[in-house]
Parts: structure tokens; sequence; C-alpha cells
């Protein structure tokens, strides 16, 4: 006998002690499949009723972060939203490959040599409904 049951044997009447190792064995078995640990309270009987019983485990699935490849302060495009290099149209219908960089002091401004580059019509945005 486990030394940490002979509490309870002293306590519950021994005329009822099949029916408390019956007990004791339902919750070994509970704790087994739930994982769960239980304040339980044990009467004269033998008769075992749950007080409180903890939460249940965490699930083994749970998210994990995965840390990038690469730093953000390796490589200075992954530092921003805007792409290291873009094709900026310039004049009347040119494509040319120019140098684009963010530019934090103007809230996002993209700028090419220090002359503004619009990407798109600049019009009115959609309001909410």
């Amino acid at each position: 006998m486990n030394p940490s049951l002979r509490t309870y044997f002293d306590f519950v009447v021994p005329l009822f002690w099949p029916w408390l190792v019956w007990n004791l064995l339902r919750l070994a078995r509970w704790h087994e499949r739930s994982g769960r640990e239980a304040l339980c309270m044990v009467d004269r009987f033998g008769n075992i009723r749950f007080v409180r019983i903890s939460d249940p485990p965490p699930p083994d699935d749970l998210y994990t972060y995965d840390a990038p490849r690469m730093a953000a302060w390796d490589d200075p495009a992954l530092g921003s939203d805007v792409p290291a290099c873009l094709h900026a149209r310039l004049g009347a219908g040119l494509v040319t490959d120019a140098r684009v960089r963010h530019d934090p002091v103007k809230s996002g401004m993209v700028m090419t040599s220090h002359g503004l580059v619009r990407i798109g019509p600049a019009g009115p945005g959609r309001g909410p409904p």
C-alpha cells in the first residue's frame, strides 16, 4: 500500500475499504486519462468527491514562433514596406530603373534623387460606408 493513502484508510471505516479502493482506482484512471489535478474529499464510507479541479493541460499543437531567416537590420529592404528597387515612371511613358528609398521624416513619401515619384493616381480615398 502507498504510504500517502494511509490517512484515507485510517479515516474510512474498515467495512468500506473495498469501496474506497474501487473509488481510488477510478480516481487514478480519471487522472491518467485527463491529466488534471483535483482536490478531493473522502467521507467515512469511502466515497470520494471532487472539491476543486484544475484547469485542463494546454494542447500540444499550440502556435510556436518561427524566427525569420534574416534579421531586418541585415537588409534595408526588410526594414520598410517600400521595396529597395522600384520601377518608377519618369516623364511621358518612359520606364527606367530608379533607386527608391523610404523617407521616414516625410511619413512614407517615396523619393528618388530627391524628387517625388508618384506610384498611381492620387485621388480621394474611399471612406467607410
